[in-house]
Parts: C-alpha cells; sequence; structure tokens
C-alpha cells in the first residue's frame, strides 16, 4: 500500500513515477492536463519544477503562458501574460498573451493601459488578434474622450474589415462617437441609418433599433420612435435592449402613437442638424423665451478637464456644461445685460486667472442659441 500512494501522492499523478526520464514535451503535457483539470496547485508546482530542470528549453513559453492562464489575481496574471509577451520575440503566441492583458484591462476599466497595450497588440505581425486589438483600441481612447483618434481607428477598422458582425458593431461604435462629438447630428443618424438597413441579422441589430427609437423620441417623432421600440420587443425579446425598449415604448403611450414604417431614408438624415449642442441641462430657463448673457470657459478637449475647472467655480450659483462639436465648454454665470456680465468676467481674470468669453444665450424652451463665439 506504501508503494501504492507514493507513486501519486501530492497530486503529482500527470506524472510518471520516474520524472527524471520524462522528456520536455511529457512535462509540458502533463502541466496542460493539471491546468485542464482546474488544479492550480498543481500547476505551479510542477512548473516550478520544469523551469528549474529545463531553463533553456524552447518549450519555457508555453510553460509561462500557462501559469498566467491559471493565474486568478488580474494584476498577477497581467504580470505573467506580459513577461511571455514582452521576453520571448519569437513565440508564435504573443498576440495570445497581449490580447488576454488587454482583456483583463478593459474589464478592470484601465483605459490607459488598454490603449497602450492595444496598440503594442497591433505592432505584432503574424498576429490572429488584430481586429480585437483595435476593437480594445477604439474602447480605450472613447473612454480617455480622444474621439478624434477613436474614429480614425473606427475608419481604419471599417475599410480594413469585411467580416459581418465586425462591420456592424464598429458602424455601431462610430455612432457612439459620433454622438459624443456632435450629439444627436447628422453624422449620427446617418451610421445608426447605415446599421439599421446593412445588417439586418447581425448582433449588433438590437442596439442599433433601440438607437434609432431614441433618436426618434428625442425628435418628438413618436410613431416612429414607438414602432422602433415595439419591433425590437417583438423579434428579439431576450436582448438586453428589450426590457428598456418595453419601458419606453409604455411611456410613449400617452401620445397615442401608431405604427408606422420607421426606417430612416435620407430625408431624415437631410433634416437632421450637423452639430446638435446638447448642455448638460436646458440653458435657457424652461418657461418660455429668454435671453441673457454668460462667460464661456474653453473649449476643453475632455469633460474631465472642463468638471477640474468647474469645481474651483462651484461658488457661482450658474454654471453649465455643454458639449459642443470639438469638446466641451463651461457656461459661467447668468447676467442679464452685458455691463454686469463684462464685471464677471474681470473677476474671473483677476480671482481664477481665467480669460473667458462674453456670450449671449436665448432660447425659446426647446433650442439654445449661442452667440459669440
Amino acid at each position: 500500500m506504501v508503494l501504492v500512494l507514493s507513486g501519486v501522492a501530492g497530486g503529482g499523478s500527470a506524472f510518471p513515477a520516474d520524472k527524471s526520464r520524462m522528456t520536455e514535451q511529457q512535462c509540458l503535457d502533463a502541466i496542460r492536463k493539471l491546468a485542464k483539470e482546474n488544479d492550480r496547485v498543481a500547476v505551479n508546482r510542477r512548473a516550478a519544477e520544469f523551469l528549474k530542470n529545463f531553463p533553456e528549453s524552447s518549450l519555457v513559453p508555453d510553460v509561462r503562458l500557462i501559469l498566467a492562464d491559471v493565474e486568478t489575481s488580474p494584476d498577477e496574471s497581467i504580470a505573467k501574460y506580459r513577461i511571455v509577451a514582452t521576453k520571448y520575440k519569437y513565440y508564435s503566441k504573443r498576440d495570445y498573451a497581449r490580447f488576454r492583458i488587454c482583456e483583463t484591462e478593459y474589464l478592470q476599466s484601465r483605459w490607459q493601459d488598454l490603449v497602450a497595450d492595444a496598440r503594442e497588440g497591433l505592432k505584432l505581425d503574424p498576429c490572429a488578434y488584430a481586429d480585437r486589438f483595435r476593437f480594445f483600441l477604439i474602447i480605450g481612447l472613447i473612454h480617455r474622450e480622444e474621439f478624434d483618434a477613436a474614429e480614425k481607428e473606427c475608419r481604419r477598422l471599417i475599410d480594413g474589415n469585411h467580416d459581418y458582425q465586425s462591420m456592424a458593431r464598429s458602424l455601431l461604435i462610430l455612432s457612439h462617437i459620433y454622438r459624443s462629438t456632435s450629439g444627436l447630428s447628422r453624422e449620427y443618424i446617418n451610421a445608426i441609418r447605415e446599421t439599421a438597413l446593412g445588417y439586418g441579422d447581425a448582433d449588433a441589430y438590437p442596439a442599433a433599433l433601440f438607437l434609432l427609437g431614441e433618436f426618434y423620441e428625442q425628435k418628438s417623432m413618436y410613431d416612429e420612435s414607438y414602432s422602433a421600440y415595439t419591433d425590437l420587443t417583438l423579434r428579439y425579446p431576450g436582448s438586453p435592449e428589450a426590457v428598456e425598449a418595453a419601458k419606453r415604448a409604455k411611456a410613449l403611450m400617452k401620445h397615442n402613437p401608431r405604427r408606422v414604417f420607421y426606417l430612416p431614408g435620407k430625408k431624415i438624415v437631410d433634416n437632421t442638424e450637423s452639430i446638435a449642442i446638447t448642455p448638460e441641462t436646458d440653458v435657457p430657463d424652461k418657461n418660455g423665451s429668454s435671453s441673457y448673457y454668460s462667460i464661456s470657459v474653453g473649449p476643453f478637449s475632455s469633460v474631465k478637464n472642463a468638471n477640474r475647472i468647474k469645481s474651483l467655480l462651484k461658488e457661482f450659483e450658474f454654471i453649465k456644461t455643454v458639449r459642443l462639436k470639438k469638446g466641451y465648454s463651461l457656461y459661467v454665470g447668468k447676467s442679464p445685460d452685458e455691463e454686469s456680465a463684462m464685471k464677471l468676467k474681470v473677476r474671473l481674470a483677476e480671482e481664477y486667472g481665467i480669460n473667458g468669453n462674453l456670450v449671449r444665450i436665448s432660447g425659446n424652451g426647446q433650442r439654445s442659441y449661442i452667440y459669440g463665439e
């Protein structure tokens, strides 16, 4: 009985009793078997033995990759994958290691690291994950609010990729970029239109229908909005968008909507503004026509930069963030005439070192008109 137990003790059943006679490949196969069985402790022990006994083996990168795959700590797994990706320049699975790094950084919302590692991944040749690296790069740039760079990369992805699903997903991401830079604009609805008309069988289609319904709802086109939401819930009842679409459709019932053809034609695109400035809240008063003067500060390249200045000016009762085509601006103060607005402009310069521009804002309760910039 003692002899039998000595051959299998300590999670070592994947190895022959006489380990000294095992080849490097046999050791690697045994480690892979342990990894498949999710025996992380045994994998780490046997891998350590392999690295000690065969330090110059061409299979070392494979063993290190397995160690990274079984690692449960995100930071440790990234560190182990990074060793494989950077140290072994001729290893065929470097692209996989870099992909797993990006995947983990994406899940952890480490956008700056994701952008850097996705770019490194795109440099690899050959690379089986090129499209995924570009998707990661675009997502990272969007979260860093580098929308111009994100749009450029998205265009590269569309121009160089003819995969049906990837094309639909790329157009949907492009629409998000347009919405972030120009609001519910002509470019935005055109990207949604291309997805809705050309990719009816794509995984991204339910999201396109939801965004289309939302666009119509914002434009008070309730029949079209209700039709898009309803079609989404009927055709894709199990999609994540269907639940919210059902709520939106129910809320629209107060407008007595009817089912109509809703897919956008060229007319809806042509009639949409090229830039739809979207303030954080309605800038003009909601109680009808109004006009006042304010000081415009900016523009800022990102909302994060705008909010940093906004926190410095928190003593002012009126301060709003407005999204422009390129970046963001802050509107400080709500003065009834130019004279009082100029006093505010001087105060901002003297107390905060901020050189703002005087603007006049008017509105009819639905649209904002900003003069002076």
